[in-house]
């Protein structure tokens, strides 16, 4: 579980280095919008579900931030950054803890 805390931990600094960068105009693939009202929320959600060791069903266990970059978003999945790689093996991992 410690493990997969610290993936968590890892995508919200990549996050936070996202904004930093989207603030001062360096563009990436993630925008503010995407950031701020879906993923970091959504992580911020599932420290605290690891922290009291309460989760949803397994069948429920999904995070929609990776949905949401691999369907609606359309990242790139042939040059994944390192934010969409990070959450594709948190939500696997999701599923199985």
């Amino acid at each position: 579980m410690n493990a997969f805390r610290e993936k968590v931990l890892q995508a919200i600094r990549i996050c936070n280095e996202e904004l930093e960068n989207r603030k001062r105009g360096v563009l990436g693939e993630s925008t503010e919008e995407e950031l701020n009202n879906v993923i970091l929320p959504e992580l911020n959600r599932l420290l605290v579900m690891i922290d009291n060791k309460q989760f949803p069903p397994k069948e429920e266990r999904y995070l929609n931030s990776f949905a949401h970059a691999f369907t609606v978003w359309g990242w790139n999945m042939q040059k994944p950054t390192e934010l969409f790689v990070l959450l594709t093996e948190l939500n696997n991992e999701f599923k199985k803890i």
